[in-house]
């Protein structure tokens, strides 16, 4: 045996998919790798999690393994990568939660709404659009035009062929109308 424990057609014996070379190769390098793996991230059970997604790699691109050193040498190169990836993730997630605890960056990651805040966001809409409906032509149309369209009040004016003053009378009617009817009994 050379490679501290793993014979030198170990390689080629996974590569045809012999499970037994598989466990073998498992048995010899799992504790070795937790402990190298464990140094980087700093907790066994995490360190576990990474040599295990290792071997299940090994295992399943083992058709196409190219190990041109030895066998040990690559599952420690593999696992070294994996766990300064995991190293790498942690410090963006600590970042993130560092840039979370300020009240301005969480302003940018508002909290989802609650299943309840988007029934009554509905149905507050569903009552808006059936008061709107109710409103007299002129009114819904001014109303539309300045704040579904954005539109000034002079261009209101222009469009609905009125003055400014008959567009901000139209504007305080539709608004008064639609208190009254959302205000309810």
């Amino acid at each position: 045996m050379t490679d501290s424990g793993l014979e030198p057609d170990l390689v080629v014996r996974l590569r045809s998919g012999d499970s037994a070379a598989f466990e073998r190769c498992f048995r010899t390098m799992h504790a070795p790798l937790v402990a190298f793996v464990a140094r980087y991230v700093g907790d066994v059970a995490r360190a576990e999690d990474v040599v295990q997604e290792l071997f299940f790699a090994l295992w399943r691109d083992r058709a196409k393994l190219e190990i041109t050193g030895s066998l040990r040498a690559y599952l420690f190169s593999g696992a070294r990568n994996r766990a300064l990836n995991v190293r790498r993730r942690d410090l963006v997630e600590r970042d993130w939660e560092a840039d979370e605890a300020h009240a301005d960056v969480r302003a940018f990651h508002p909290a989802p709404e609650t299943p309840d805040a988007t029934l009554e966001a509905a149905e507050l809409t569903a009552q808006v659009a059936s008061a709107f409906a109710t409103l007299p032509e002129r009114c819904r149309l001014a109303m539309h035009l300045r704040w579904r369209e954005g539109l000034s009040y002079a261009e209101i004016a222009q469009v609905l062929g009125i003055g400014v003053k008959g567009v901000e009378n139209q504007l305080a009617r539709g608004l008064k109308a639609l208190r009254a009817r959302l205000a309810g009994p």
